[in-house]
């Protein structure tokens, strides 16, 4: 047996996401996706983990775990239920919230986006509305001005290419709901600026900030007839946003598989011609994509291990794209915001947790300043589109009575953490 030990101030965590976890999150647009008729979700999130009123209790449960880190978001339709109009209580229970991840000796980390946006932003159009990103710099402010200096790491938005490819050009069932080549390409534009201008406003009201965004990547592979149309996807879901990280304290990478991207020759060249006909693009791609590229179950060989969402099981993914991060970013600092397994077995989890780990530490051994890990998730929750049915949690959730169990898999990474250090055969 031999120790692989970790840089001294590495920060070992466990991430929730508001609407996954809080409950009666009813003011936002995912509320009201879960609801309308024909809705894609088998399930509404309701009362969720009804984290919002037992978080005492689940901040307690992470760090006797041995943590030393939560990363949580704060709900803007909470915090903004009208334009122009904050609610002061809310700006309250998130500070209430993170003076009690202080209290547990544990580093919060505050996500100001984490997929939803209030009704009345929503209706507006979203993130194609060329307004948002400055209401959601005005809002991040007033958040970060609640909070003050009890938090140093920021995410401004999570997943900005997932949100783009998801909602606005119709890949994973996420609302707007919009399925055109054009709406994505506005969405991005539009989320890339209310980083910008959210990142502005944290470093304007936070003086010990550090803040960035978190990126939603894959390792990506393909055939030769696929690698075109495979770069585009790649440049179009991670390489805009991570050129728009440039000036970011740091890089949150989040990685759970391989994407491989097969196509036949005869649809390799069609597609080619496409990516400069936008008719035609916004024709092909948006089935394409949601069959292809991050469903990646067709072109999973036959008897590969795969999760409950349908991905590879594949945990050295994730250092995959830290390197991708510090070849495109030499000399960024990164973290891992965002590395799990939905799954039954918890055994998985573990082998899940200790092969990530150990691939990750050969990356800090060549060099990356790779500054934390942050397992995902702290509790069974809504997995959006998903429903209940995907087990993500180092702690098990029931339904019925909420009550908590620590995983073994909670335990285990809890471990580590109080070592600074993976054991490994």
């Amino acid at each position: 047996m031999s120790d692989l030990a970790f840089p001294v101030g590495f920060l070992w965590g466990a991430a929730t996401a508001a609407h996954q976890v809080e409950g009666d999150n009813s003011g936002s647009d995912w509320w009201d996706w879960e609801r309308r008729p024909g809705t894609p979700c088998p399930d509404r999130s309701g009362l969720a983990c009804d984290h919002y009123r037992r978080y005492p209790q689940d901040v307690a449960l992470l760090a006797s775990l041995g943590l030393n880190a939560y990363r949580y978001s704060v709900e803007w339709a909470r915090v903004e239920p009208e334009n122009g109009r904050f609610d002061q209580a809310q700006l309250d229970h998130y500070r209430a919230m993170t003076d009690a991840v202080l209290a547990a000796g544990m580093t919060p980390m505050v996500t100001l986006h984490h997929f939803t946006l209030p009704r009345w932003v929503a209706e507006r159009g979203g993130w194609l509305d060329a307004e948002v990103p400055g209401r959601f710099a005005r809002y991040c402010d007033r958040v970060v001005r609640a909070l003050g200096d009890r938090v140093t790491w920021w995410c401004t938005i999570n997943e900005p290419g997932v949100v783009a490819f998801g909602g606005y050009l119709g890949a994973l069932n996420f609302p707007p709901g919009r399925k055109d080549v054009g709406s994505w390409e506005r969405a991005s534009v539009g989320l890339i600026e209310g980083h910008r201008q959210g990142l502005s406003a944290v470093r304007a009201s936070a003086s010990r900030a550090r803040a960035g965004m978190t990126h939603s990547m894959n390792d990506w592979e393909a055939n030769e007839a696929g690698r075109p149309f495979m770069e585009w996807l790649r440049r179009r879901n991670e390489d805009v946003f991570l050129e728009a990280a440039a000036d970011d304290d740091f890089v949150g990478v989040q990685t759970y598989t391989r994407v491989p991207v097969r196509v036949n020759a005869a649809l390799g060249v069609l597609l080619r011609v496409a990516l400069g006909i936008r008719p035609l693009a916004s024709a092909l791609f948006p089935p394409i994509i949601r069959g292809q590229s991050l469903n990646p179950e067709p072109a999973i060989a036959a008897g590969s291990r795969r999760t409950q969402m349908g991905y590879e099981f594949l945990p050295e993914a994730v250092a995959a794209t830290v390197r991708r991060v510090a070849t495109l970013l030499p000399g960024k600092d990164v973290i891992v915001t965002e590395h799990g397994v939905a799954t039954d077995d918890d055994a998985e989890r573990v082998e899940f947790i200790d092969r990530g780990l150990r691939a990750l530490h050969a990356e800090i051994v060549a060099g990356i300043p790779l500054r934390g890990y942050i397992h995902w998730s702290a509790l069974d929750n809504f997995e959006w589109a998903r429903g209940y049915g995907m087990r993500f949690g180092l702690i098990g959730v029931d339904r019925a009575t909420q009550a908590r169990t620590v995983r073994p898999s909670g335990h285990h990474l809890g471990a580590i953490a109080r070592a600074n250090s993976l054991t490994v055969p």
